[in-house]
């Protein structure tokens, strides 16, 4: 080999090592930047907050065991322990993101496990309306099968987790792989939304049930065609004739707070889980860089507390005790008249169609005057 070739191989070997270094040193520094990388942005999870709501979640996953398998509730015994198991799994997993904001694994099992538990926590509260169309009666609903109500819902419940499945899965792996996530994200929030939607159709059809129930009905009571302060006053057992008589005795006798406030305490917690659905749908669209998911406060207002809340609602007002699940079996029917009939009859009602609610007849005749309320003013 020439002289000259030796020294134009010099700085060709040169270069190659240089090269090869600085490849090595960009592995190097990309490596560490993925490792010091936060996947929550500038914020950290509170350690002490979400170690506590893991307890909490924990402690009503015990408290929902004993109230389902003692007052045989089991698809509200499904549903609530499956909600409270993924919450008690979600929180452990920010618990542990304290420490090492980077860890794809602890991030995702936080992400997936709090935002689909609201999915199992609203399929049980469902299954309520059903109940209570059945205990006072079919003619004050839209759909006369009760089951559609949960049959409908729960359905949609399960498309809304499959869409957030999917776009959840497909955002993982793009993060993975240090790729854009912005398909997965956006069919996750497309299932988030199609939750929300479905949860609004659901307050529409709730809110006509209790107007009928707890508003028409005193309005036929004393004939009048106007909405007032003053319909309120009647008290709930003057106007019951206007109810089932099958289920009389679960609502009369005796008159037990805890069921005359259930339709009540259903109602705040599906609120509170739609204000949270809500919440989710704006922070996801806003991006992982947007101000609500790299604010902790927002979660723990509108997420945390949200779901907490209802929760606990619904362990104080279960619907077992509510609906002495132990003693009283509540099936599910379809709306017949001859069997509404029936039930009526073998309750004890002096007439089918007097003791009820089931014919338009009777839903625009007034109680006789000698039974209407005599506190009531029409105004």
């Amino acid at each position: 080999m020439s002289s000259l070739q030796v020294t134009s191989a010099v700085p060709s070997a040169a270069a190659a090592s240089m090269s090869a270094a600085m490849a090595s040193a960009s592995a190097s520094a990309v490596a560490e930047a993925a490792e010091n990388y936060s996947l929550y942005g500038p914020m950290n999870p509170n350690i002490a907050f979400n170690s506590a709501m893991a307890a909490i979640f924990g402690i009503l996953f015990i408290l929902q065991a004993l109230a389902g398998v003692w007052t045989r509730q089991w698809w509200m015994l499904v549903s609530f322990l499956c909600a409270c198991a993924l919450e008690v799994i979600g929180y452990v997993g920010r618990s542990l993101s304290h420490d090492n904001t980077s860890d794809l694994n602890d991030f995702l099992l936080q992400f997936i496990c709090l935002t689909i538990a609201p999915v199992f926590t609203m399929a049980g509260l469902y299954y309520q309306l059903g109940k209570l169309v059945e205990i006072y009666g079919h003619a004050f609903a839209l759909l006369k099968n009760p089951m559609l109500y949960s049959y409908i819902f729960i359905v949609c419940d399960w498309i809304s987790l499959i869409i957030q499945a999917v776009g959840g899965g497909m955002s993982g792996n793009a993060a993975a792989n240090y790729d854009d996530t912005s398909t997965g994200d956006h069919i996750f929030v497309a299932g988030l939304a199609f939750q929300v939607a479905s949860m609004t159709m659901f307050l529409f059809l709730w809110f006509h049930l209790l107007y009928q129930i707890f508003v028409v009905t005193r309005m036929q009571h004393v004939g009048t065609t106007k909405v007032s302060i003053s319909l309120f006053r009647i008290p709930q057992s003057e106007i019951d004739y206007k109810y089932r008589a099958k289920f009389e005795s679960l609502r009369l006798h005796p008159q037990r707070w805890i069921f005359r406030y259930f339709p009540w305490a259903l109602t705040v917690s599906v609120l509170l889980v739609y204000v949270r659905c809500i919440y989710r749908v704006i922070e996801l669209a806003e991006g992982w860089n947007g101000n609500l998911i790299t604010h902790e406060v927002y979660f723990i207002i509108l997420d945390a507390l949200m779901i907490s809340l209802a929760t606990t609602i619904m362990t104080v007002f279960y619907p077992g005790f509510a609906f002495k699940g132990r003693s009283v079996k509540i099936p599910i029917q379809k709306d017949t008249g001859a069997r509404e009939a029936s039930d009526d009859a073998n309750a004890g009602a002096d007439s089918p169609t007097e003791a009820l609610f089931p014919t338009e007849k009777e839903l625009s005749s007034p109680r006789p005057a000698s039974n209407r309320s005599s506190s009531f003013h029409s105004s």
